[in-house]
């Protein structure tokens, strides 16, 4: 038998196959599967022109050529991480996080030049990019990064930084013990102030968390939205995606009482081996250390929760675990 390639139409056939399985599944998974794509790549394969020139060579990440109308799309996500103490002594604490979002239709493989600006005012802590950018050193507040984009969606950057910018949301949250079991709240909340179109708010919630009280019901109506509970939580929802606001502010609040389960009804049930071993505070050291170290954290956490009831404190919220509000949103700006 001769080791010579044959000629016809075999080696053709696998040279299509091939170029289909790198193009359909490059990584494994399958990137289009569209029925009308695939059925042209099947009667027509790949021809010579879908190779990459000579002298490029060709990237990991794009390990096959687009061909069609071309485009490019940028999407920004920021995500706004604000404290707000509502006290002059502390100040708030506002970070910014975000990624910017990028998908490339382009044939060939060309490099695109992306411009940055404000580098030096936004205070950046963090700031990474996708292997397919070659970003020069940080100098003055513009620069520029180039990169080979892949087909596909992909992150471009990541950032963190610290900012000025005002939150969508400002106000305040007070609540304070009315009896052993009851608490009083009230909310003030500024919502969009300074925003204008086309910026949108598209849904805000806010939680009242209440990790060691079990919640029995509360009172109370609020200027906008609804209310619903959970066992440890009271949840207002503001705005929701049907009722998205845009180019005004809007100003909410919601007085109202939460009542609790008494403290008794809510004692942590105990810890089998851990108790068993080491209830006795005059029991043997020898026999307390054969004990399992695991169990340590669990006996101690029974300890407190035994002798240091809440209803027995001056302030039954205690240990910082209730004397905050968690605030959920999303912004949409449709200029991107």
């Amino acid at each position: 038998m001769s080791d010579a390639p044959k000629m016809g139409s075999r080696p053709l056939d696998k040279d299509v196959l091939r170029s289909f399985i790198s193009s359909a599944m490059p990584f494994g998974t399958p990137l289009d599967l569209s029925y009308s794509n695939i059925s042209a790549i099947r009667a027509t394969g790949f021809s010579s022109a879908d190779a990459p020139p000579a002298e490029r060579k060709q990237p990991a990440w794009k390990p096959y050529l687009y061909r069609g109308k071309q485009r490019i799309l940028f999407t920004i996500h920021d995500t706004v991480h604000a404290a707000m103490y509502d006290r002059d002594e502390i100040p708030d604490s506002i970070t910014i996080s975000g990624q910017v979002n990028c998908r490339a239709e382009l044939e060939g493989l060309p490099d695109v030049s992306f411009p940055l600006t404000g580098l030096d005012t936004a205070r950046f802590e963090s700031l990474s990019f996708h292997p397919c950018a070659q970003v020069p050193e940080h100098t003055g507040d513009k620069q520029s990064i180039t990169f080979s984009p892949p087909l596909g969606n992909f992150v471009l950057m990541r950032y963190q930084a610290r900012c000025s910018v005002v939150p969508p949301i400002k106000g305040f949250y007070q609540l304070s013990m009315v009896s052993e079991n009851e608490g009083a709240f009230l909310f003030k909340l500024s919502l969009m102030e300074g925003y204008k179109a086309p910026l949108t708010i598209e849904f805000c919630t806010i939680t009242m968390p209440f990790p060691r009280r079990r919640v029995v019901s509360f009172d109370g109506t609020p200027s906008i939205g609804t209310v619903s509970n959970t066992d440890h939580s009271v949840e207002w929802k503001i705005i929701t995606n049907a009722r998205s606001v845009s180019g005004k502010s809007i100003e909410a609040t919601f007085p109202g009482t939460v009542r609790f389960a008494p403290w008794q009804d809510q004692r942590l049930p105990s810890s089998g081996l851990a108790l068993g071993s080491m209830a006795d505070e005059d029991s043997d050291p020898e026999t307390e250390s054969s004990g399992s170290m695991v169990n340590v954290e669990d006996y101690i956490m029974e300890k407190m929760n035994k002798d240091l009831q809440a209803v027995d404190l001056e302030e039954p919220f205690c240990w910082q675990a209730y004397n905050y509000a968690k605030v959920c949103s999303v912004l949409i700006d449709f200029t991107y």
